[in-house]
């Protein structure tokens, strides 16, 4: 009868300890693409591709940016949700006296336990840079119209063809109320008749529209 006591105490034991697991699902960083914008006291942006499946999960994302081996930000640990098409964005919350050559992305749920984690290299310099699989779709989440790069990141258009903040206008959309930049993929979509142009950023925000969420205008 102790014995049997002993077997049921460790049993309940046991099923108590289960029943508080958390079951972690693996989660795979696909791709994404990184945006430093037009100067060194820009904020970057980044878009991380971990699948549509994953679309509304709570996550907790975490970048730290390098430069030379050395930290350009704290790595602070960010709340999100998955969006419909499987991305996290992201901005930072601190401008660089440098560009960053380097990203470190740590996700986790939301007891912080780690689901995925992927580091990239950059080039130290402005615009869109995406990493990936050959087959990756570089045009989906940054809009260059151009963009195939390997796991190790590189520029996908040196800055040249992203919207630096300095440009003389941004394209609207009068059906979306969200604007973009000139060289955003959204804006081949988007029906003639709905576009409307801004000289500045500020304008465009001081008539209601809201930036893009793929360009980060």
């Amino acid at each position: 009868m102790k014995l049997k006591n002993t077997f049921l105490c460790l049993l309940t034991i046991c099923l108590i300890a289960l029943s508080s697991l958390t079951i972690v699902s693996a989660m795979e960083i696909d791709g994404g693409a990184f945006s430093t914008n037009g100067g060194l006291d820009d904020l970057t942006y980044a878009s991380i591709d971990v699948g549509s499946q994953y679309s509304g999960e709570d996550v907790i994302i975490q970048i730290y940016y390098s430069r030379d081996g050395s930290l350009l930000n704290n790595g602070n640990m960010v709340p999100k949700t998955v969006t419909s098409d499987g991305f996290i964005n992201i901005r930072s919350a601190d401008a660089y006296k440098f560009f960053p050559d380097h990203a470190e992305i740590n996700i986790y749920d939301t007891n912080n336990n780690l689901l995925a984690t992927e580091e990239v290299d950059m080039s130290p310099e402005s615009g869109i840079q995406t990493f990936g699989y050959d087959d990756y779709d570089h045009d989906y989440i940054c809009g260059t119209g151009s963009g195939t790069s390997s796991s190790s990141g590189s520029s996908s258009n040196g800055g040249s063809s992203y919207h630096s903040g300095t440009s003389s206008s941004y394209i609207g959309n009068l059906e979306t109320n969200k604007f973009h930049a000139p060289g955003c993929g959204d804006v081949d979509k988007m029906d003639p008749a709905n576009k409307v142009s801004f000289s500045s950023r500020d304008e465009a925000i001081s008539r209601g529209y809201d930036p893009c969420g793929h360009c980060h205008p």
